[in-house]
C-alpha cells in the first residue's frame, strides 16, 4: 500500500537527520532567536514593533504571535537549507540507485521525504513553542498563561508555512541543476523578495500582522499601519498596548489549513520535474562498464608485459631474468615544493565552473565600476553585484577533496596542510582582486585610498572565510548561506557594522574596520590551518 512506503520512507529519512550535528545546531539557534525576540524590560530595544517604539505586553498571546513571526522567517531561510539535501545524499551514497530498481513510485518517494523534511522543521517548532512559554514566565509582565492564544500562532501560521519550505527543499532537489550552489542562490533571492515586497510579504502571516496592526490603530489615531520585525533601538521610551490574540474563526482556520494543499501541489510539481535515479544510474553503469573493460585491457596487457620480463607472478622473477635491483643503487628522488604552480592549478580548478557567459558579466560589471565614479556605482548597486557575483567560486575553497573524495591523495603530499590551503587562500584572492581590478583602480583615480586599502582588505577577507567555513564543514553550503546574509544586510542594505566595502558615504571609521577585518581574517585563517592539521592527525 502506498501509504506504508511513503511512511517508510519518510521514517528512514527523519531517523537519519535527527542524528546530525546540523539539526543540533539549527535547534539551539532557533532556541536562541526565540529568547532574543522577547526582549528583557529593561532591554532598550524592541523586535515587533508597531510604529516606532510599540510593542506589546507580554502575555501570552503577544509572546506567542512575536515568537511564531520570528521562527516563521528565522525557518525559512535556515530551516530550507537544513533539510535541502535528502535527494542529494541518495544520490551521493547511490541509495537512489537502489530505489530505482524498486517499485517505488517518484509521487510517493518524493512525498514521503517532503513530509520528512516537515516533521524535522515540527520538531523544533514544537521546540520554539514550549521556549514561548518559559520566556513569557521568565520575563514576568504577565505570568498568567492562556494556552491557546499562546500555541495557535505555531499551529495555524508557522506550522503550515514549515509545509511549504519541505515542499520547496524537494521541489530544488528535483533537477539536479538547483542541488547545489545556484538553488541556494536562487532560493535566497526568492527569501529577499518575499520578504520586502509588499504584496507578497502579507502572505502566510498577515493573519497575525493585520489583527496587530488593526488592534493598535483603535488605540493610536493616526497609525498608518506600519509595523516592523527586527531590532530597533528608538530614540524614545518603549511604550506598551495588549493584544489578546487572533479570534481564529472557522474560515480563518480552513484558510490557513489550505497551505497544506498549496504545499501538496508543490511536491506534484517536483514529481513532474524529477526524473529519478535512472539516467545517472545509467551513466553510473556506462562509466563502470568502460572502466571496467578498461581494466581488463590494462590486465591483460599487463600479463604480456610480465611474460616478457620473465616475472611468474609468485616466486618473482624467474630464471634468466634481469637481476634485482637494491632499493640504494635507485637513484634519489629529488622533491621541488613549487608553490606558484599549485596556487596556479588552485586557481584552474576554482575558475573551472565559470561559463563564458560569466566571464561576460564579470567583465561588465569590472568595466562599469571602472568607468563610473565610485558613489554612483554604490548607488546603482554595481558594488553589491559584482561582489556577490564570484559566490559559487569561492564556495568551493577548503572543502573539494571532501566533496570529491580525493582527501587522501591530497594529504600524502608534502606539507599538505601549509601548501595546499595556502595555495587555496591565495587563488582566492587572486580571483577577487582580478574580479574587482576596475573598482580599485577607480579608486586610485580618485584618490581615494581609505576605500582602496579597505577593498583590497576585504578581498583577504572574503577569502577567509570562504576557506574557513570549506574546511570546517567540508560543504560549500555553510559559506552560500552566512556570506548571502552578510552580502545582504552589509554591502546591499549598508548596515556598518557588516559593510566591508564601508559603503560610498564612509559608514564606520574605515581604519577601525580595516584592522577588525585584518583580524578577522588572521583568525579565520588560523582556525583554518589549526582544524585541518588537528584533522590530519586523527585520520
Amino acid at each position: 500500500m502506498w501509504v506504508h512506503t511513503v511512511y517508510h520512507i519518510a521514517r528512514a529519512d527523519l531517523y537519519e537527520r535527527i542524528r546530525r550535528f546540523s539539526f543540533l545546531i539549527t535547534l539551539g539557534l532557533t532556541m536562541l532567536v526565540a529568547y532574543f525576540f522577547v526582549p528583557p524590560l529593561e532591554a532598550g530595544y524592541v523586535t515587533l514593533h508597531m510604529g516606532d517604539h510599540y510593542r506589546g505586553i507580554y502575555n501570552s498571546a503577544w509572546v506567542g504571535g512575536s515568537v511564531a513571526l520570528s521562527i516563521t522567517m528565522f525557518l525559512s531561510l535556515f530551516g530550507f537549507y537544513l533539510v535541502k539535501n535528502s535527494i542529494l545524499r541518495d544520490h551521493q551514497t547511490r541509495v537512489g540507485y537502489i530505489i530505482a530498481s524498486t517499485t517505488v513510485k517518484k509521487l510517493h518517494y518524493l512525498l514521503g521525504k517532503a513530509i520528512s523534511n516537515f516533521i524535522v522543521l515540527s520538531i523544533i517548532v514544537g521546540v520554539v513553542m514550549i521556549m514561548a512559554l518559559i520566556m513569557q514566565l521568565t520575563r514576568g509582565e504577565v505570568v498568567a498563561v492562556e494556552l491557546w492564544p499562546l500555541v495557535s500562532p505555531f499551529l495555524l501560521v508557522t506550522l503550515p508555512m514549515m509545509s511549504v519550505i519541505a515542499a520547496l527543499a524537494v521541489l530544488f532537489e528535483s533537477r539536479m541543476a538547483l542541488i547545489g550552489g545556484l538553488g541556494n542562490v536562487i532560493y535566497f533571492i526568492i527569501f529577499i523578495l518575499f520578504n520586502t515586497i509588499p504584496s507578497l510579504t502579507s502572505l502566510g502571516t498577515a493573519v497575525v500582522t493585520s489583527d496587530m496592526t488593526e488592534e493598535f490603530s483603535k488605540l493610536q489615531q493616526g497609525f498608518n499601519g506600519s509595523y516592523g520585525i527586527g531590532f530597533l533601538v528608538p530614540e524614545v521610551p518603549i511604550e506598551r498596548f495588549e493584544w489578546q490574540g487572533v479570534n481564529w474563526t472557522g474560515e480563518l482556520v480552513l484558510r490557513q489549513l489550505s497551505i497544506f494543499l498549496v504545499a501538496l501541489g508543490i511536491v506534484v510539481v517536483a514529481t513532474l520535474l524529477f526524473r529519478g535515479f535512472q539516467e545517472s544510474n545509467e551513466k553510473s553503469l556506462g562509466m563502470k562498464g568502460k572502466s571496467s573493460k578498461d581494466g581488463m585491457d590494462s590486465v591483460e596487457k599487463k600479463s604480456n608485459a610480465e611474460m616478457e620480463s620473465g616475472w611468474d607472478g609468485l616466486s618473482g622473477f624467474s630464471q634468466g631474468s634481469p637481476s634485482l635491483v637494491r632499493a640504494s643503487e635507485l637513484t634519489k628522488v629529488k622533491i621541488r615544493i613549487q608553490f606558484l604552480p599549485l596556487v596556479r592549478a588552485e586557481l584552474g580548478l576554482m575558475m573551472k565552473s565559470a561559463s563564458l557567459g560569466w566571464y561576460a558579466i564579470a567583465g561588465i560589471l569590472s568595466l562599469l565600476c571602472l568607468v563610473m565614479p565610485a558613489k554612483l556605482s554604490s548607488q546603482w548597486l554595481i558594488w553589491p553585484l559584482l561582489w556577490i557575483w564570484p559566490l559559487l567560486l569561492w564556495s568551493g575553497m577548503g572543502n573539494r577533496e571532501a566533496r570529491y573524495q580525493s582527501k587522501y591523495l591530497v594529504v600524502s603530499s608534502p606539507r599538505y596542510v601549509i601548501r595546499q590551503l595556502s595555495a587555496v587562500w591565495v587563488a582566492g584572492v587572486i580571483l577577487t582582486l582580478i574580479i574587482d581590478l576596475g573598482m580599485l583602480i577607480r579608486f586610485v583615480i580618485e584618490g581615494d585610498y581609505q576605500h582602496l586599502i579597505l577593498a583590497i582588505i576585504s578581498a583577504i577577507l572574503i577569502p577567509s572565510l570562504a576557506l574557513a567555513s570549506g574546511v570546517l564543514t567540508g560543504t560549500s553550503r555553510t559559506f552560500e548561506v552566512l556570506y548571502m546574509i552578510i552580502w545582504y544586510l552589509g554591502p546591499l542594505n549598508k548596515t556598518a557594522v557588516l559593510d566591508f566595502l564601508g559603503g560610498a558615504d564612509g559608514g564606520l571609521n574605515v581604519g577601525i574596520m580595516s584592522l577588525v577585518y585584518v583580524l578577522a581574517s588572521l583568525g579565520l585563517l588560523i582556525l583554518a590551518y589549526a582544524f585541518r592539521s588537528r584533522l590530519l592527525l586523527h585520520s
